[in-house]
């Protein structure tokens, strides 16, 4: 099973694009709520209000932004080249993380959120790879301010980014005005739409209040959730014991990417920790860093029967979670 996924053949991007359906299909059979405004800004409650009544639209919009994350993670490994120069592996493992919670599995603003998350990331590698000025500073700030417009406290990103600067780009003072009109402008336009065109400018404060704001609630999750994420939290923290070894080998781009990607996994895990009611939507933010390195380990892995065994957990995991979920849902 380890030796077909880890090749590039066609017919591997195709199942598993076909086992994301399948983790998804479970919606259509016995469609429920198909949409969730949990944590969504007023961008995404407009369009959770433009898709009100039609379940069937949610669901494939969600599926397909679930699938599109995934599709994304081989376009960050090919500027990565974390897993070789071309793999379908982080995909596949992004596929059975969030599929391993299908409580999620619907319309909602932290799936839009971590795909302009992964683009803006993919535009940061790019940056890694000469010693220019880089554009891309601009660019991915306004990513992340964008998705504020849909998930609440996407803003913490921009630490990302700041980090990036001072600690890998310290000569480029310019980047830090970069990083700062990109995360304006799409906050200016969307102000001036308030004041302007709605003529209300009220609209502003509400919605500063909404993405700033932070409400300490326990996370609702079932017992099958709170196994398969500790499982998948688990299971990371011990490959990255092990990738760790290998990184020191990598170029240096490769490695500055490497430790973006730990510090995006441990800024997310501090904003799931501050606000814990963020799960399990957060699952798809977080799924992003983990897949990433569990599937180094696996593209990687000496022993194949070990390689093996760990997919096969993942795998299994995942089908009875979700029949778990089917069982008690119906």
């Amino acid at each position: 099973m380890l030796r077909f996924f880890r090749s590039s053949q066609n017919t591997v991007i195709t199942a598993i694009i076909l086992i994301g359906i399948l983790t998804w299909l479970h919606v259509f059979v016995a469609p429920g709520i198909s949409v969730s405004d949990k944590y969504g800004t007023f961008m995404f409650k407009a369009f959770s209000a433009w898709l009100m009544n039609m379940s069937v639209l949610q669901n494939i919009f969600g599926m397909i932004l679930f699938l599109l994350a995934a599709v994304l993670l081989v376009f960050v490994n090919m500027r990565l080249r974390l897993i070789g120069k071309f793999s379908y592996m982080p995909a596949l493992c992004y596929i059975l993380l969030v599929g391993g919670v299908p409580e999620i599995h619907l319309f909602n603003p932290a799936i839009i959120a971590t795909v302009l998350l992964i683009s803006g990331f993919i535009l940061l590698l790019d940056s890694f790879e000469n010693d220019r000025l880089s554009y891309s500073y601009f660019t991915v700030p306004a990513l992340i301010s964008l998705s504020t417009f849909f998930y609440q406290y996407m803003y913490v990103y921009m630490l990302v980014v700041w980090l990036v600067i001072a600690l890998w780009r310290p000569g480029y003072w310019r980047e830090w005005v970069f990083s700062i009109l990109g995360f304006a402008l799409p906050l200016f336009f969307a102000f001036s739409w308030f004041f302007l065109v709605e003529d209300d400018a009220g609209r502003i404060g509400t919605f500063l209040y909404e993405i700033f704001i932070i409400q300490r609630n326990a996370p609702v999750l079932s017992i099958s959730n709170i196994v398969f994420i500790a499982l998948s939290i688990a299971l990371a923290i011990i490959i990255f014991r092990h990738t760790i070894r290998y990184i020191g080998s990598k170029k240096t781009a490769v490695r500055t990417g490497y430790y973006v990607l730990l510090i995006i996994a441990l800024i997310t895990a501090c904003m799931i920790i501050a606000v814990p009611d963020m799960l399990p939507l957060a699952w798809y933010l977080l799924a992003f860093p983990a897949s990433l390195l569990i599937s180094f380990y696996l593209a990687n892995v000496k022993s194949k029967r070990w390689g093996n065994i760990v997919l096969a957990i993942l795998f299994c995991s995942v089908c009875f979670v979700i029949a778990v979920f089917i069982t008690v849902n119906q």
